[in-house]
Order: structure tokens, then sequence, then C-alpha cells
């Protein structure tokens, strides 16, 4: 039966880009690349023989059939020991362990820049060995991505050119770290790959070989490898609803200290971060209510991204799961339309900044009680538009530039309680500041509600009906 090397070599002579006629030509060329101590997996690729079942652990059959003894266990000083079977298993199994559930993964490899260096002078040692000039030779990274894929596909995991989730490889060597010395001090370029491998290019052999042996020293260490995991974050979408006070959008937390115990964005973002499994996550709404202000009617548009996540499929119905949840339990805090979106659907609440309207209720008192003449009088204007100029409130001078911006009401509505307790209903643009509206904010805010009255006033609550913005889309 014919072996795999067999096959390989047989496959390596019949091509017509092969620079072997005869399997001794090969053997010839396989022992001079074994005396640089190159490790099996550098010896095919300088050889140029093809990916394929030859590159699978055939270590011991490949080293018979050429002929050749057993290479000790020192590293290999083209690979640094980066080509190895067990390197290939220990980043499969890395990314297994993460319990990523994706079955498509893209490779992202970083090697130490002295590889590329060290690829240059094997070369060299292969043209001076009668082996002609290697232009063709298998790149380190391609071979790493063919035995790690070989290793992810025993756990169903394919590798392909693009898709959502990355595994990232770094590997470093700091013996061989001043290998690129002389290319940087010959040029005073920049010590990156992209100018290493263009000062290669461009260097001849004589001129390598002045300052870099050939073939490569050995080394006495392997490549040590970091093996990182990154996925597009998923983003799930809803409306929020605010049931009771002092709980802040998100946390709320000044010099170290939290102020409100709870917020928006843990009640519904933390149940989303252990169904996703995903490293963290931030919540961003289609604005904000202060924490002592409810989120009634059909709740405020946010959207949750969720960085880095474990799970994404077959979401629907766990997410389902958690608005229900929050209703059964009567968390203070609800969802509505929780559902998985996709990332341009973000773009709503973007946009919907400028061009959405908000209805608010509020219980307000006055210092004096107001007449019926002066209601119906305040009434009839809220009938019609009334421009605002706002300066910046004094409460978020602190972080906001002084600036006087205009801003509409596009409805207000008042009516009396009791004594000097009265309901108002305004319907505004986005970004006006309500509370400011109702007691002037020491005239900051032009006009206002207390100066309509012709008295004092104070707002004692405050609620947000109604955010229309049309999110998450029905169409999703």
């Amino acid at each position: 039966m014919t072996s795999v090397v067999d096959a390989a070599i047989a496959e390596c002579l019949s091509s017509p880009d092969s620079k072997y006629e005869t399997i001794e030509q090969i053997k010839d060329a396989a022992s001079a690349l074994h005396q640089t101590h190159a490790c099996s997996l550098c010896i095919l690729r300088f050889l140029q023989i093809p990916f394929g079942p030859v590159y699978q652990d055939q270590d011991t059959q490949l080293y018979e059939q050429l002929g050749l003894s057993e290479q000790s266990a020192e590293p290999c000083p083209v690979c640094l020991g980066i080509l190895s079977h067990d390197v290939a298993r220990q980043i499969a199994e890395k990314y297994t362990s993460q319990d990523f559930d994706a079955q498509q993964v893209t490779l992202g490899i970083e090697v130490p820049k002295s590889i590329y260096v060290r690829h240059r002078s094997m070369q060299i040692f292969c043209s001076a060995n009668t082996m002609t000039q290697v232009h063709n030779v298998v790149d380190v990274k391609d071979t790493l991505k063919y035995l790690v894929a070989q290793q992810l596909a025993n756990h169903n995991v394919a590798v392909v050119a693009e898709c959502d989730t990355q595994i990232d490889i770094a590997f470093a060597h700091a013996e061989t770290a001043r290998d690129c010395q002389f290319l940087v001090d010959q040029t005073n370029m920049a010590n990156s790959r992209v100018a290493i491998v263009a000062k290669l290019t461009a260097c001849s052999d004589a001129e390598f070989t002045a300052h870099f042996a050939s073939p490569p020293p050995l080394v006495t260490t392997r490549a040590l490898v970091t093996v990182s995991t990154k996925r597009a974050s998923i983003f799930v979408g809803g409306r929020y609803l605010k049931l009771e006070r002092n709980i802040s959008q998100t946390p709320f937390i000044v010099e170290g200290r939290r102020v409100t115990e709870h917020s928006v964005s843990e009640i519904i973002g933390n149940p989303i971060q252990q169904l996703t499994k995903c490293d963290s996550y931030n919540m961003v709404g289609s604005g904000r209510e202060d924490a002592d202000v409810r989120m009634l009617g059909d709740g405020r548009p946010f959207y949750i991204e969720c960085i880095n996540p474990r799970r994404t499929r077959t979401l629907d119905e766990d997410i389902c799961n958690i608005e229900r949840t929050l209703s059964t339990t009567n968390s203070p805090v609800q969802a509505r339309r929780l559902q998985v979106i996709r990332a341009q659907d973000t773009a709503i609440i973007k946009e919907g900044e400028e061009n959405k309207t908000k209805h608010y209720c509020a219980l307000v008192w006055f210092a004096h009680e107001l007449s019926q003449e002066k209601l119906a009088e305040i009434n009839d204007l809220g009938k019609h538009e009334i421009v605002l100029e706002q300066k910046t409130p004094v409460r978020v001078l602190h972080r906001r530039a002084p600036l006087t911006r205009p801003r509409k009401l596009l409805a207000l509505a008042i009516e009396h309680i009791e004594g000097r307790f009265y309901r108002v209903r305004i319907e505004s643009e986005a970004g006006t500041y309500i509370k400011e509206f109702v007691h002037g904010d020491l005239g900051r805010t032009v006009p206002s509600l207390a100066g309509l009255a012709d008295s004092p006033a104070d707002i004692f609550e405050l609620d947000v009906e109604c955010v229309s913005l049309d999110f998450p889309p029905a169409t999703i």
C-alpha cells in the first residue's frame, strides 16, 4: 500500500512546477535540510511539498521514507517550534475551552519578526546547496493554519476566510528578538513586520549573509503562544419600563460610591450577559430619564451590545423568557419587545435623537393657587407650539458646555388637583429639560411654566409616558 509520504513525493515529482526529477534528488535535499536541524514540517515546506495527509503527524514515517534519523527534541531554528502538532492541538483546545458556539472561525496569526529573517536565511542555504533558488516555500502562517484547521475539524469547527469569529494566535520569542536588528541599524527604518519584509526583499544574498548566518543558528527555546478569541457583537433591542423611582438607567457611581442601588442596564443586561456569555455589555437608550423619573407607557427604546458573546445561536426563546421573568417577578424594571436585532438597526436610536418626541406627566406645586383664568390662559397657549430658549441647566453645568439651545414644546396642558398642586402634561421634542421648564432654573429657561403662571413653581414628580420612536422596527 502506498504511504502518505510516497503519495506526497509522487505528487511533488509530477508537478509541472517541481524542481526535482527523481526521488533521489528529493532525498538529497531533505538530508541537507535535516542537517540544519529543521523540523519535519519545515523540511516539507522547503521541499515545496503541497498540503495533504503528509503534514498530519507523520514524522516517523517521513524520516523513514527519506532515510533520515529522528530529530532531537531541540526547537526548530527555522520556525522556532511554531509548526508543531502539539501547538496546533493546544490552540484548538484553548478555543474549545472558551465555550463559543461558532461553527466557523477565521484565524489571525502573528509570528515573531525573526521568522522572516530565518526564512530568508534558509532560502539562501537551499540555493547554496544546489537545491536551486527556493521561491515557492509554503508560508509558516499558512502551514499553521492548515494544522489548526485539522485540529478544529475534530471539534466540528471549520476555518474559513471570513466570518464573525476570529481566533487570534500570537507567538513571541525573546531569544531571537534581535535577529532583525541589523536591518533596523542599516536603514533606521521602523521595526515593523512590513518594513522588515520590505528590507529583506530588497537585500541581496551577500548583504544578508554579511550580517546573519545561513543556515539560521540554533535556538534553545520555543516560541511562546497566546490564544484569544474575539467575536462580533450581537445586539438585543427592546423598550424598557421603569415603574419605580430612584433607579438610574446605567450604574450611577460618584467617587467610587453607588448613588442608586439598581440600574435599568443591570436588571435587563445581567441576565442577557448570562445567556450570551459575553465578556461585557453596553446599554444605549434613546435618551435617558433622571433616576427619580419613572418611564411608563410603552417604554423607552434601547439596545444592549453584547461584547464578544460565546453564544449567539437559537437565542430567541431565551430572550423572550427574560422578558417574561421580569414580568412574573414584578421587577421594578420591565422589558417589552425584547429581541435580537441587526447591527444596522441600532442606527435608529441615533437617528431618533433629533426626530422623536416625548410625552411627560408632572406633579407641580405652585407658591400661589392659580385662578381659572390663568389655567385657561396656559391651556390656550399650550395648544400651539412654544419655543423655549434653554441655557445649560445649573445641575449639569459641571459636565456640559454652557450653551443656549432652542427647544420646542408641542403641547402643554394643566389641571388643578387640590390646594396648590397641579397635574401638567407636556409633549416636547427630544433634548428638552422638563424640570427646568417648570421652575425656570433661575431664569435660564425662557419662557418657563413658573413665568407663565406668574408664580414660583417646583416639580414634585415626573413621569415619561411616551417616547415616540418606532423601535425595535416591526420588520425584525
